[in-house]
């Protein structure tokens, strides 16, 4: 499947969205349908990436699953599901002992960074520029 058939099928979807409310403001009342169809077309695709030769199959079945609990009304039990999911990796992580204690650095490592962070004359000079009145 290539990138440009997911143009295609997008392109679709957008087309019969449009139609469908242009249907609806001319008066025809399209009712439940399009609660099937958008639900439908995305089953499809996620069907069409599980069955293809590239393209992830973990995400076609997330976007088939997606479309069938768009079907039954039941998508908000996806989003509670991957709250829940979230909450609980949070408090695993919070409860894992930590790794290992870090260790203080080398004995070389700080004589060299206190070199580094002393105090040189052009800091003093800047200090005496600043605490004089001008």
């Amino acid at each position: 499947m290539s990138e440009r058939s997911g143009k295609v099928l997008l392109g679709l979807v957008l087309l019969l969205v449009g139609g469908l409310v242009l249907l609806d403001l001319v008066g025809i009342d399209i009712g439940d349908l399009l609660g099937f169809i958008i639900p439908g077309v995305i089953m499809i695709y996620g069907a069409k990436k599980i069955m293809g030769q590239t393209g992830s199959r973990f995400w076609g079945i997330l976007v088939f699953l997606f479309g069938f609990l768009m079907l039954i009304g039941k998508l908000d039990l996806l989003f509670h599901a991957l709250l829940a999911i979230g909450v609980i990796y949070l408090g695993y992580r919070l409860l894992r002992p930590s790794q290992e204690p870090k260790q203080a650095p080398p004995a070389w490592e700080r004589e060299w960074a206190q070199k580094v962070l002393k105090e040189d004359t052009l800091d003093n000079w800047e200090r005496n520029v600043r605490r004089r009145p001008q």
